[in-house]
């Protein structure tokens, strides 16, 4: 038990971390639910990603028992969590020095936004890799069919994650918060009429 409490123990600080500096950055009322919401977030999607890691690996058949890939997936997810809270100096300097939303401006809100999703991406693809090159030598996996498979962990995890982001947004907030704010939003679109994840962030990116 004691092996598995701490490293959850240390993702579930970390992620909380990292949510609190993006939170912040709009108000008290973000940073402080995101104490809650942004573990929620990386445990919920872990929890998915387990059962998404083991069917990929038997897909591709490789020989590795469903207790192994549970260890990757939460040392992927605490690597994840630990990164972005490293990141937290640096969001919290974004956060006070970007130009505030105004009226129908919105800022340097977007901008913002896009830095934490481009590093929530990456950091997750670098400890796919990583914690892949650590628990799944050649003498288990071999290369081709490593490949593979990170390709398809890295893919697991960045769609699942990014639809259980929607589901319980916000995060952020391009408005200053208040309490009666919805934890969740759900389903609800976007300002830009986003419906989905993917396709807020194909409105983020510059496609509309």
């Amino acid at each position: 038990m004691t092996r598995w409490a701490r490293p959850v123990a240390a993702l579930t600080l970390a992620s909380a971390t990292y949510g609190f500096s993006i939170g912040v950055a709009n108000s008290w009322v973000y940073g402080l639910r995101n104490l809650v919401k942004f573990p929620l977030l990386i445990v919920v999607t872990a929890a998915t990603c387990a059962l998404c890691y083991h069917v990929a690996s038997k897909f591709l058949g490789a020989p590795l028992t469903f207790l192994r890939v549970q260890r990757v997936v939460l040392g992927v997810f605490l690597d994840i969590s630990v990164l972005l809270a490293s990141l937290t100096p640096v969001v919290l300097f974004l956060a006070a020095t970007m130009v505030d939303p105004v009226a129908g401006d919105l800022g340097g809100y977007p901008g913002f936004l896009r830095f934490n999703v481009v590093a929530i991406a990456a950091t997750g693809c670098l400890s796919v890799v990583l914690r892949a090159r650590r628990e799944l030598p050649d003498t288990v996996v071999d290369g081709r069919r490593r490949a593979l498979l990170l390709a398809a962990w890295m893919g697991a995890s960045l769609l699942v994650g990014g639809q259980v982001c929607w589901y319980i947004r916000p995060f952020f907030g391009s408005t200053p918060g208040s309490w009666d704010k919805p934890w969740f939003a759900g389903a609800t679109q976007d300002p830009r009429g986003a419906g989905s994840f993917y396709e807020a962030v194909y409105h983020l990116m510059g496609g509309r």
